[in-house]
């Protein structure tokens, strides 16, 4: 009977280590990611080769290349990034210190939540491009102008992530750690930020894109600098070939935040059931 059931069975394959890291490169999410970017730029490349584009209009990925290649040569491309990448810095900053003690306040104290959110609200929906005038008044054409409106850019969702993550908060776990006898600074350090952080973290990252798009938008109209600055001026000399650098750029800087932020968050909230898989 033995023997029967093992010349029914169909052969298992054997495979080694070398296999399994050959097929854990091929089938995880960056070779998945690398595929679909190569395939775009592919296809972007054959449309402006084949002329179904004007390439004076939609240059290559080819040319885009050699203009980047050449900026940073030259250098601009460098001074333009330090100085988009050092303004989206402080206003993020800033809004982070302001945004979550806010949320913290409010989604802590109801009373004062019924003080400031209210003007909050009020605020948020009034898009960064409609204060960029008063912008100019108040602060002209410089760094502090571009300071506000990363400031005015990200301040709100790093606010609503904090208060919503505050307020979801589990009594029961804070009540349990009181009755074992934690002191308030171990209930803020033990339970409030461990709890909160899978909310709050992805607020952040979310900030941080819409920081990166208000630091751009504010150089292209309030700075001196920039990669915001590099497309308006390169606009202005028909240079389309950097217009689309300085574009490919923006986008290149901001999936790589992005990534970081995202790889800190997995990283500290390796704990959470959202991140066990």
């Amino acid at each position: 009977m033995e023997a029967e059931a093992d010349a029914g069975r169909l052969p298992v394959e054997k495979t080694g280590p070398r296999t399994t890291m050959l097929q854990n490169a091929f089938s995880g999410r960056p070779m998945r990611a690398a595929v679909g970017l190569t395939a775009f730029f592919a296809i972007w490349q054959a449309i402006t080769q084949f002329g179904l584009v004007d390439g004076f209009l939609l240059p290559s990925p080819f040319a885009i290349a050699q203009a980047l290649w050449q900026m940073a040569i030259d250098g601009s491309l460098w001074v333009h990034l330090g100085a988009s990448l050092q303004r989206v810095a402080v206003g993020f900053l800033l809004a982070c210190i302001v945004g979550l003690a806010l949320g913290l306040l409010c989604g802590w104290w109801r009373t004062v939540s019924d003080y400031v959110r209210p003007v909050i609200e009020a605020l948020r929906p009034i898009p960064p491009l409609a204060w960029i005038p008063i912008t100019i008044l108040w602060f002209g054409l410089g760094d502090a102008a571009s300071y506000f409106l990363v400031f005015l850019g990200a301040v709100f969702p790093v606010f609503i992530a904090t208060y919503t993550a505050i307020r979801g908060l589990d009594r029961n776990q804070m009540n349990a750690a009181l009755c074992l006898g934690a002191k308030p600074w171990q209930l803020f350090t033990d339970v409030l930020i461990p709890a909160s952080l899978p909310i709050i973290l992805p607020g952040l990252r979310i900030a941080l894109g819409v920081g990166w798009m208000c630091v751009v938008t504010a150089e292209l109209i309030a700075a001196q600098t920039g990669l915001g600055y590099l497309i308006q001026q390169s606009r202005m000399l028909f240079q389309i070939n950097n217009v689309v650098a300085g574009m490919v750029t923006i986008g290149l800087i901001g999936f790589a935040m992005s990534a970081i932020l995202e790889r800190i968050e997995r990283r500290v909230n390796a704990w959470a059931p959202s991140e066990r898989s």
